[in-house]
């Protein structure tokens, strides 16, 4: 299979029209071989606008809706991002081309080495994996100017909107997972105790973690 043109066909046949246009968003899709984060019995699928299989029942989202949470997030060459939920590392490799530094957690160690093993495959190594609680486990009184929640979340995490630098944005999908559309958001923090709240899309995605994997999906921040 012909990766690179595969990767090319993605970003003009199903990113640029679901208006997905920021320039560092697209060149950062095109520099990461998505292929290289996929479990070796899907990596055909790559390229294809579908969920895939990860590792603890969890799955990669659309490359489309990826693209889009990357655009969300305004990144800049100075940025630290937060990444909530490692996945295969592929998420977290986009944002590390267009920022400074990516921090990323997961409750699953396993899922964090894959990521890791894949990241450092392509190269990249301005991500730091982080296993243990979502924000407990987090650095301490640490800031990031972006946040991407890679999955959905039943409830808007407040607690993580502290975590925002002075105009951090975070980036959010919340919905049941039994409901037909989920709302996608950023949320801008705009004073100490002010945020500006904009919903960007609507879809559907897999919940975060599953109750079984040592998360609460009903938790509040």
């Amino acid at each position: 299979m012909n990766f690179e043109l595969a990767r090319a066909n993605m970003i003009e046949q199903q990113i640029r029209p679901w208006d997905v246009l920021d320039q560092r968003v697209l060149n950062a899709l095109a520099s990461v071989p998505r292929e290289c984060f996929l479990p070796l019995e899907h990596q055909g699928l790559a390229y294809s606008d579908t969920r895939i299989p990860l590792d603890n029942g969890r799955f990669s989202l659309n490359p489309n809706i990826e693209a889009r949470l990357l655009q969300a997030a305004v990144l800049e060459q100075d940025d630290r991002t937060l990444i909530i939920g490692s996945g295969s590392g592929y998420i977290a490799a986009c944002a590390a081309k267009m920022c400074k530094h990516v921090e990323a957690i997961d409750t699953a160690e396993s899922i964090n080495e894959t990521a890791q093993k894949n990241a450092e495959s392509c190269g990249i190594d301005n991500i730091r994996f982080i296993t243990g609680d979502l924000i407990a486990d987090l650095p301490d009184k640490t800031t990031y100017d972006a946040i991407i929640v890679n999955g959905s979340l039943q409830m808007l995490p407040d607690r993580l909107k502290t975590r925002l630098t002075n105009m951090g944005r975070l980036i959010v999908t919340i919905g049941e997972e039994q409901s037909p559309i989920m709302e996608a958001f950023v949320i801008r923090r705009i004073g100490e105790e002010d945020w500006l709240e904009q919903s960007i899309f609507d879809t559907h995605i897999p919940a975060l973690f599953k109750a079984n994997q040592g998360f609460d999906p009903t938790f509040e921040f």
